[in-house]
């Protein structure tokens, strides 16, 4: 395509009108052949030849006409409908379920033919069209709106229409993606504004792994409405033991407290631990005072090799708090020579070394050790220089000065393992450590749970990480000086439960060696109903290549003795199952795959929990469908309001089509009746010729 400028469009017109005019001239009165012709007609067959050879010549030009299309685009009305179970938690679910279609059904005869009016469902999901069933397990007001930002891109939306009860407990605030709406909210509030008596479990934090024989820190968050002074009973139950009760009574009228309990892990196996609380009088949403959690419990005793050069106290506090543990077996070793092979050890902690001295570096990098995890605890008899060059993903580069004093400040994005409320109240309060003054530089598979607080300035520079570098676990302690967090926290609280907490949950995180078998199935201990199982494998042959070449099978099974086969698809050289949503219960499985004439399995359990999120919150939140809705233009309604919400949206400023002009390109050359024009000029022609007798 060929674009010029008005003016030297009419000069190329010229050029090719001339010589046009040059060939018709040549051929018709150059030409002795056609001199049988008559003046009159030589002209007539010079013009239809002048007008076929100059619109040929134009149209290879690739020719175009722009202009300006106007297009018209009229409004759309979206109608959002809250399918979450929590409208209709504290009412009758069937009828709020008929009362939502009528109003469906009176939208849409009333709005439908005068508008392109589209209707969506949301809770856990955003659909389009769905069924008013008020099933969903999650409410997500966010994924809505950026559904229909992705649906709608671009089109004139002119109001939503948003039939909620304003509780969210998944994704954003829609309140603060007001940068997503360019529409107006007109909002129906549906559900009960009434504060009703309730007691909650609103959350339960605990590690979902644990070791036989040890103790573990349950964490427990309660809430309490209108039941100030009233005593009730919060327990936890394993199967239909109690472990554990403590009597919680509520100050005032919009009680929160988190409650803490230390659990014995018991026997190995996936354990299902249920927390209640008592139920109180008037209370009429009974669905959240119980919450289950699980905790898969380990059989192996773990083995710990604690390498230093010399005695020192911080060696001493780990012992002491290692040792209370009856799956811990703790072997110390403050002179040389020291153990040459880690392989029979879960976990190798080296106090202050390498040195100038000791290296290490035979002993860390021997073929037999490789795989065996290890936390680094730096000191002052520390030698920088060779901890960089062992490459663990670290480096530490000393500046001017020798040390310094670092407070621990607590990673809130730390998600290795956790760590209780208590804990991080008796942290502030833990003396500072000593450190290398030095720039710090960490890998970025590593994690930092503590950060550096250096005179009351929080710096980034690391105190306390771990993670997985080359596919060994490692940790560092840039510090020397935690046995004083031990003493502290005893003089606190008359007991080293904190700090044994800390200890033992970095050190059951690196002692918990990955499996290196030739078949690996990789998935979650727990997984919740609303969640798709997914499991993912690694199949290695002899000298350890990952192939994909066979066939993986699975059985799963419930606590009823039902199976379910499924065969794990291949995916970029290993093997992935989506087996779906499963039903609530604990399962195991049976895996399998044949390597040549060797067959390998895995075994394993997991359960699929309950999602109580509908019933923690039941109270409808009308004041943040109120606020969406003003600040969008909109307007709130009540459920009776429906007809005037209705009246409110035919007469919106909003619901008016919008025009706007397209600039359109046409090529002159995709004229289809520019060919037959051409065609007619030379058939003419040639009908003229040969009538009269030139050929």
């Amino acid at each position: 395509m060929i674009s010029f400028g008005i003016k030297y469009w009419f000069i190329f017109l010229l050029v090719l009108v001339i010589l046009a005019a040059s060939i018709v001239f040549l051929l018709y009165f150059r030409n002795k052949d056609n001199q049988e012709l008559t003046k009159k007609q030589r002209i007539i067959l010079m013009i239809l030849r002048f007008f076929s050879f100059s619109l040929i010549a134009f149209l290879l030009l690739s020719p175009f006409i722009k202009n300006l299309k106007k297009m018209v685009q009229n409004p759309l009305i979206i109608a959002a409908w809250d399918n979450s179970g929590s409208v209709t938690a504290t009412g009758d679910s069937m009828q709020l379920t008929s009362e939502m279609i009528q109003i469906k059904n009176q939208i849409s005869n009333e709005l439908g033919s005068n508008y392109n009016l589209i209707h969506y469902t949301f809770g856990q999901e955003t659909k389009f069209d769905g069924e008013i069933s008020f099933s969903e397990k999650k409410s997500d007001y966010s994924n809505l709106i950026n559904t229909l930002n992705n649906n709608h891109f671009n089109e004139n939306i002119g109001a939503m229409l948003l039939a909620g009860d304003g509780i969210y407990n998944q994704g954003k605030n829609p309140v603060n993606m007001l940068e997503n709406i360019n529409f107006p909210v007109y909002s129906i509030g549906l559900g009960d504004t009434t504060e009703i008596t309730d007691a909650r479990i609103q959350g339960i934090k605990a590690n979902r792994t644990s070791f036989s024989g040890n103790r573990f820190p349950v964490e427990i968050d309660t809430r309490f409405l209108k039941l100030r002074n009233s005593s009730l009973r919060l327990t936890v139950h394993e199967g239909e033991k109690e472990v554990a009760q403590t009597v919680i009574t509520p100050s005032n009228n919009d009680y929160f407290q988190s409650q803490q309990f230390i659990l014995d892990a018991g026997e190995p196996g996936l354990k299902r631990f249920t927390a209640t609380i008592e139920i109180a009088e008037n209370e009429k949403n009974t669905r959240n005072n119980i919450e289950h959690f699980v905790v898969n419990v380990l059989e192996n005793k773990q083995k710990i090799l604690i390498l230093s050069d010399g005695a020192h106290p911080d060696i001493g506090a780990i012992k002491n708090t290692l040792e209370q543990q009856k799956s811990y077996e703790v072997s110390v070793f403050t002179e040389e020579p020291f153990p040459s092979n880690f392989s029979d050890f879960n976990l190798v902690i080296l106090n202050q070394l390498p040195t100038s001295g000791k290296s290490m570096a035979n002993i860390i990098e021997s073929e037999s050790n490789q795989k065996v995890p290890i936390l680094f605890i730096v000191g002052s008899k520390t030698f920088l220089p060779q901890l960089n060059a062992l490459a663990y993903g670290a480096t530490v580069q000393p500046r001017a000065g020798s040390a310094e004093e670092a407070q621990a400040l607590i990673n809130p994005a730390y998600a290795n393992f956790t760590l209780s409320e208590n804990f991080r109240e008796v942290l502030e309060k833990f003396p500072p450590l000593m450190v290398p003054f030095a720039n710090y530089q960490l890998d970025p598979e590593f994690n930092t749970l503590f950060f550096q607080k250096i005179k009351n300035i929080e710096t980034g520079k690391p105190l306390i990480s771990s993670g997985i570098f080359k596919g060994k676990k490692v940790g560092f302690v840039f510090g020397e000086g935690i046995w004083r967090w031990r003493l502290n926290n005893y003089f606190q609280n008359q007991s080293h439960a904190q700090f044994n907490e800390l200890v033992n949950q970095l050190v059951q995180y690196l002692a918990l060696r990955e499996n290196e078998d030739n078949f690996i199935v990789n998935y979650d201990l727990v997984y919740t109903e609303t969640d798709q199982v997914i499991m993912s494998a690694e199949v290695y042959n002899d000298v350890f290549e990952r192939i994909s070449n066979e066939e993986v099978t699975i059985v799963l099974s419930n606590e009823n003795g039902d199976e379910l086969d499924f065969t794990f698809d291949v995916r970029n050289n290993g093997y992935f199952l989506n087996a779906g949503n499963l039903p609530v219960g604990n399962y195991s499985f049976d895996a399998e795959v044949t390597v040549g004439n060797q067959t390998f399995t895995e075994t394993g359990n997991f359960a699929i929990t309950a999602v109580n999120l509908e019933n923690n919150v039941t109270q409808a939140n009308h004041r943040m469908l109120y606020q969406l809705s003003t600040q969008t233009g909109g307007a709130f309604f009540t459920q009776n309001e429906v007809n005037q919400a209705i009246e409110e949206l035919k007469n919106s400023n909003s619901l008016k089509p919008v025009s706007y002009f397209q600039e359109m390109i046409t090529e002159l050359l995709n004229l289809r009746w520019l060919f037959f024009v051409v065609l007619l000029l030379l058939s003419v022609e040639w009908f003229l010729r040969k009538y009269w007798g030139i050929y």
